[in-house]
Parts: structure tokens; sequence; C-alpha cells
């Protein structure tokens, strides 16, 4: 007979419409990596509280090792979701970093991930419209190939063109496009 640590601790569930930052929930949170808590509030809170762009590129770092690992998201990563995009917008924090990985997490949700709580789909919702919003806002800078996937490829997202997003999203190479153009 075998047991699992889950028959012996199961996972907390949490059907709440919104976290804030405050809230102690944060550290029960499974991040991207399976059976590990992620309290992504601390990395929020810093990234709300960041005045450089090397502050908010390590703090950027963190979530993107913290809230996916290989195609896994979880409830950490989907309470995010509205946080990155509020800070995003009111800091006018518009890159690569958050459009890509509010994209992902909205993408790896759909396979093979838990379901997203359904009182937390309202905000989350509004968090990928305004992802779209980012997108548009993402125009007036400067386009690298990565920007560019993810600029046009946010606004996919947030029509609810979530496949047309991933291809978009994964045309971020050079070689890739090459390859799509010549048919292979």
């Amino acid at each position: 007979m075998t047991f699992t640590l889950g028959q012996f601790f199961p996972k907390k569930q949490i059907n709440e419409p919104y976290l804030q930052l405050d809230d102690p929930r944060w550290a029960d949170l499974e991040g991207g990596y399976k059976k590990s808590t992620y309290d992504a509030s601390v990395a929020l809170l810093k990234l709300e509280k960041a005045t450089t762009l090397a502050e908010v590129n390590v703090i950027y770092q963190e979530l993107w090792d913290e809230l996916h690992h290989q195609g896994d998201v979880s409830f950490a990563s989907y309470y995010a979701v509205p946080h990155l995009t509020r800070i995003a917008k009111e800091k006018q924090l518009v890159d690569f970093n958050v459009l890509g990985m509010v994209m992902l997490i909205e993408i790896c949700r759909h396979k093979n991930n838990p379901p997203l709580p359904k009182a937390l789909l309202p905000a989350f919702q509004n968090a990928i419209t305004e992802l779209g919003e980012l997108g548009v806002l993402a125009i007036s800078k400067p386009w690298d190939l990565s920007l560019a996937s993810c600029a046009l490829a946010s606004i996919a997202l947030a029509k609810g063109q979530t496949q047309l997003a991933e291809a978009i999203f994964n045309l971020d190479d050079d070689g890739v496009i090459e390859e799509f153009l010549e048919g292979g």
C-alpha cells in the first residue's frame, strides 16, 4: 500500500474573489512548483514599492521563477494576475515581464493545471482585459522581438483568442519566424 503526502496533508482550497496583499492566506497557496507553496504577496508588495528598474527586474525574475515552472501554474499564480496588471498599469511598467508572465499563466492554466477558483473569475478576466490595454500601451515603447510578440499576443488574449495568443507568443525568435514563413 502506498500513500502520498497529499492524503495526509491535503492542499488548502481557496475560492475568494480577490486576495489583498496583506492577506495571510497567500502563504498557503501553491505556486508554479507542484506541491510547494509560494507567498507571491511578498514580491508583489516589493514590486509596488520598487523605485528603480533594477529593483523591478530582480522582483520580476523571482516571480517568473516561482509562479510558473515547466508549464505548471497554480493558485498563487492565479491570484497574482490581478495584482500584476494593476501594478503595471499604476506604475506604467509595460514590458515583456508583465505581458509575458500574465499571458503565460493564462495560457498554462488551460493545460493540466488546477482550475481557476470561480470567485476569482471576474477579477481575473478583468486583469486579462487590462493586459490587452497594456499591450496597446506598449506601442509607444521601442520593440524588440520579445516585446512585439508579447504585446500582440496580449491583445489577442484579451479578446479571448487563447490559441492565437499562444501562437503569436511563440513567434519570439527569428528562427521560428523563418521556419513558419517557409511553411515548415
